[in-house]
This record gives C-alpha cells, structure tokens and sequence, in this order.
C-alpha cells in the first residue's frame, strides 16, 4: 500500500486535474527497492505530458519506470498512472522535488507542479564487536530450461550428424544408395496371371497362325503363377517334373485343378515338340482351363473389419470365372 499521498489541483477551463504522488512507504533500508507512483485524474479532452525524469533525482536513483497505463472513471474522466522503481544508497533524508506537468487544452498551455517527497534511508545496524566478516557467497541460483536448452539442442544435432556419418558408409561399403525408396506393396500373383491372361487373349495369337507362340505364352504364365504361389521352379522344370511337384501338395491342390492343368500342359508339349496343331475349340479350352485353375488355388485373404478402400479394390480385381470361360469357348 502507498502509505504517503500528496495531491495537487490544477482548474483548466473550468476542468478540475487532480495529480496525485506516492511513496510505496517513508523509509527504506540502504540499497532497498520501493515504487513512487504518479496518478492523473483528468477530462478526456485535455492532453497532459509527464515529465522526463533523469536516471537520479539528487541521490535517489531511478531503477525502471512502466508505461503510461489510461483507464476510465466515472463521466468523462479519465485516470494516467505511471510508476518508478527507485532506491537509495546513502543513508538519510532525502528530498524529491515536485514534478512539472504540461497541460495542454484548446490551444491553451498550463503547467502543474506535484508536491514534494521525502524519502528515509536507514543503515543497517552493525555490531562493531565482531569486527570484519567475510563477505557472503553468492546464492547458488537453480539452473533454468532456458540455459540448458542450446547444450541439449547442441547435443541432438552433434548425435544425428554422427548417426548419419555412420549410415552413409554403412550404405556405402554395402554398395548400396545413401536413400533408397520404400519397394512397392507387391501384387498378388493371381492378379498378375489373370492380368497377362486377359492380355494374351486380346492379342488374339493363335487365330493370326501364331500358335506355336500362344502356347508358350499361356505356359510361362502359368509356370510364374505356380512359382510364385506354390514354391515351386516351375520355369526350370519340365511338365512331368512340374506334375509330380503337385504330388507333394495334394492338401492345396485338388485333383480337379490338377487335371486342367496336365491338360494345358500336355496340349502345350505337343504344340511346342511335335508340331500338333490343335483345333479352335481346344485352344479356348486351354485358356478357359488357366483361368480356372488360377481361380480354383487362389488364396483369398480376408480381414476382420475390411475397410471400404479394400472392398471396392477387391470388387474391381474380382474376375468372374463363368464369364471367362464363356468367353474362352466362344
């Protein structure tokens, strides 16, 4: 609380100022801080200038000062408010002299005076039987985030440059690029034989006398789809090699997809070693018979919950195996 107030009145056309001045208290100890607060209760139109107070008024030394805070009063009045931090190093009574105000209102200038502060600076008591004493360490402060913030930002960038120092000879010494771009979700092999199925029976080999070529289409795409599915080389092995690797998997194969395919098969053997040329009936059934086998030893991987983007891939995939093999016998 402001212990000491003094109050000034200046009448400006008929307006009334009121400049009030305070000491937070009368006294201080040497080296103590206090606040001396100015208020200004004037009319809204009239324009008042505080005074520019040096860094010391005689030996009171002024520390800091805020800004002009307004606010409004009742009516049209208006309050200015300012204060000073300020302090004392030489013990005694010490005067402040009044502060001058320029009052400016409708082309006219007045001055207001504040009146005068007086402020009591104590010695601390010293108990002269003890004699000189050390002076007092410093008080050891708690060390902030703020100071230790750059070590700690320092420490991370030294450790990520080193990490990527090691990585790229790491990459380099296995002759490998520094970035490397995620591989691709691999698609399904049968996605890609019903694919190359349909591709093949759009370009239509074997009616342009090219059956020889149909053939070896239609087996190398059956003999990826068995290796990539079933484990098996089938590009290295020949169709008897190729059959009797189906033995060994009786629980993923039935007999009946077993059979479309000994049948491409031999039809391609014939075509390919001893010149046979098949009728075009039969040409649509082995096309017809790849498409069903493809079909028949899919594996079908369904989730849980599958999401909407999923369903509608996994319906525009689909392939519908009557139309296929109407297709292939028509």
């Amino acid at each position: 609380m402001f212990s000491v107030f003094f109050m000034s009145l200046l009448l400006v056309n008929g307006q009334e100022i009121k400049l009030k001045t305070a000491l937070e208290r009368d006294s201080i100890w040497l080296g103590d801080q206090i606040k001396l607060l100015i208020v200004v209760e004037q009319s809204a139109g009239t324009k008042i200038e505080f005074p520019q107070l040096p860094d010391s008024i005689l030996k009171v030394e002024i520390l800091n000062k805020s800004k002009i805070d307004t606010s409004k009063l009742d009516g049209n009045k208006i309050q200015l408010k300012q204060t000073y931090l300020v302090t004392c190093f030489d013990s005694g009574a010490h005067v402040i002299p009044p502060f001058v105000f320029k009052v400016r209102k409708e082309g006219s200038i007045d001055s207001l005076k504040s009146n005068s502060l007086t402020l009591f600076v104590k010695m601390p008591p010293v108990d002269l039987k003890k004699g000189p004493v050390d002076i007092k360490k410093p008080f050891a402060a708690p060390v902030t985030f703020k100071e230790i913030a750059p070590w700690i930002l320092g420490i991370i960038l030294i450790g990520a440059i080193v990490f990527l120092i090691i990585y790229a000879i790491s990459r380099r010494n296995k002759n490998k690029p520094l970035f490397q771009r995620p591989p691709k979700p691999k698609i399904p092999a049968h996605l890609i034989a019903l694919q190359d199925l349909d591709k093949l029976k759009g370009e239509e080999l074997w009616q342009h006398e090219k059956v020889k070529d149909y053939y070896t289409r239609l087996t190398d795409i059956v003999r990826v789809y068995i290796e990539e599915r079933f484990a098996i080389a089938a590009m290295e092995q020949t169709s008897f090699e190729i059959l009797t690797s189906f033995k060994a998997k009786e629980s993923q194969v039935d007999s009946k997809s077993v059979g479309e395919l000994k049948e491409i098969l031999v039809v391609a053997d014939l075509v390919k070693f001893a010149k046979f040329t098949p009728l075009a009936d039969e040409n649509h059934k082995m096309l017809s018979n790849a498409y069903l086998f493809v079909k028949e030893t899919t594996v079908e991987v369904v989730t849980e919950v599958p999401k909407p983007a999923e369903v509608k891939v996994k319906e525009a995939i689909k392939v519908d195996l009557s139309d296929k093999k109407g297709e292939g016998i028509l």
